[in-house]
């Protein structure tokens, strides 16, 4: 029996500001969820290959869309002013993604408290859509 491919239609991407989700960032158009390991490898004497193991470094996201509504600008300003530690700030940003696969599983990759870099919004030209961009890191993640 073929397998189904899941397509990005199926998936749906999620911020959460302090426990309240921003259904409004309406118009992602990509989304990339890395789980950051590093290599380790060492050679002993004696033996005839090297021995390798791994650390986890978190979790890095990153997120691209149009604007439609304030909502963006409003989230940027929060994760500034949580960087700057000003009251208004964000307590917590997390990010989900939701994936609804063909044969009915629907597992969920929830970031926890993610922190972002910079935040830029694009205004490529007159004749194209404004967009933005952000690139975080995470902790931890738990697959829901």
């Amino acid at each position: 029996m073929p397998q189904q491919r899941i397509k990005g239609q199926e998936v749906s991407i999620s911020i959460i500001q302090d426990g309240s989700l921003l259904t409004r960032i309406e118009t992602i158009q990509s989304a990339t969820i890395e789980f950051v390991l590093d290599q380790l490898e060492e050679g002993y004497l004696g033996e005839v290959s090297n021995r390798y193991d791994a650390i986890f470094n978190g979790v890095k996201v990153e997120v691209e869309g149009h604007l439609t509504n304030q909502q963006a600008i409003e989230l940027a300003e929060a994760i500034v002013a949580r960087a700057q530690r000003r009251a208004g700030g964000a307590v917590r940003l997390d990010v989900a993604g939701s994936f609804a696969f063909p044969n009915g599983d629907f597992p969920t990759i929830a970031i926890a408290d993610v922190y972002f870099e910079s935040v830029p919004f694009e205004i490529g030209g007159r004749d194209e859509y404004v967009s933005f961009s952000l690139t975080g890191m995470a902790s931890d993640y738990r697959i829901l």
